[in-house]
């Protein structure tokens, strides 16, 4: 078994802890701005987020007042968001719910845990009717061995999908799901080699910006991880307080960047809360404590 699906196996635990959470959440839920934002912040953290505090009833149920249990979620872990665009977001994809459902893109990172965050995202605005269609943008080949490309992903699904129903029941339900999307074209997997490159994503070829429509088609871009936004940024030393919109403005439409920090860079952090960061932590840009949820909206930005 290789280092990635080493990495699947090993979080089992945790899939099957989140999975049990995605499938009790019901439809309504998942296409609400609540539902929305819970989703967006669970692929921000990955195993950091605290879902001992997000519980469910023995039948799989969501919990009475769950509504209040959502707020809790959300207020816990925006706690150490140094940028927190959630509600536009959600809005904008609210917006896309009402109007049908429209395409969303996410620009994945690393294989493992990480992805399936990622996917359980991928879920919610599917099922939730917020997109009509996510394509799942992922790496033409592994600069880093945690890369995620369309063969790990599939195996991931795969392996879950044939999981013992006795042992992990709604990670096997989950595989199950994320097999039928796919098969219904809910789901598309992309890969392409400029994911992996290291290059600025101002520099994003035609084939991605024009053939594939990110300009035109997509509604709202998702960029996940710390390396695709330390390109998103140019890997360049901006003002931490500069004005995300400022930098991002070359993205051809919509876009948000779900980034833990893990790289002494970044921006459109306001200097109140990086200050106290680097009050309560010296390592407070690389230690993955504080994340960001940044919107560029072209139309309003």
């Amino acid at each position: 078994m290789d280092q990635k699906m080493l990495g699947v196996t090993s979080a089992l635990k945790s899939m099957e802890a989140l999975a049990k959470r995605l499938l009790a959440t019901e439809t309504d839920v998942l296409g609400s701005a609540t539902g929305i934002k819970l989703y967006a912040t669970a692929a921000l953290w990955g195993n950091r987020m605290d879902l001992s505090i997000w519980p469910v009833e023995k039948d799989g149920a969501t919990s009475a007042g769950s509504g209040d249990v959502f707020s809790q979620v959300l207020e816990s872990s925006s706690e150490n968001l140094l940028a927190d665009d959630a509600d536009r977001l959600a809005e904008a994809l609210v917006a896309c719910r009402e109007r049908g459902g429209e395409r969303v893109d996410i620009v994945v990172d690393n294989a493992g845990f990480e992805l399936f965050c990622d996917l359980c995202l991928a879920d919610c605005l599917a099922t939730g009717g917020a997109a009509s269609r996510v394509v799942i943008q992922l790496k033409g080949h592994p600069t880093f061995v945690s890369d995620a490309m369309a063969k790990d992903m599939m195996a991931m699904v795969d392996l879950l999908a044939d999981l013992d129903a006795s042992e992990f029941p709604s990670a096997k339900a989950v595989g199950e799901r994320w097999k039928k999307l796919i098969a219904d074209g809910k789901w598309e997997l992309r890969e392409d080699f400029f994911w992996a490159q290291p290059r600025p994503l101002w520099e994003m070829p035609a084939r991605i910006r024009k053939v594939e429509d990110f300009r035109d088609e997509s509604s709202m871009v998702f960029v996940k991880g710390d390396a695709n936004y330390r390109r998103l940024i140019g890997d360049r030393m901006w003002p931490t307080d500069t004005p995300f919109s400022d930098v991002a403005g070359y993205f051809p439409t919509r876009l948000c960047a779900l980034r833990t920090l893990k790289a002494e860079l970044g921006c459109g952090m306001a200097k109140e809360g990086t200050e106290r960061a680097a009050r309560s932590h010296e390592d407070w840009m690389v230690n993955g404590r504080y994340g960001c949820i940044q919107l560029f909206d072209p139309a309003s930005d």
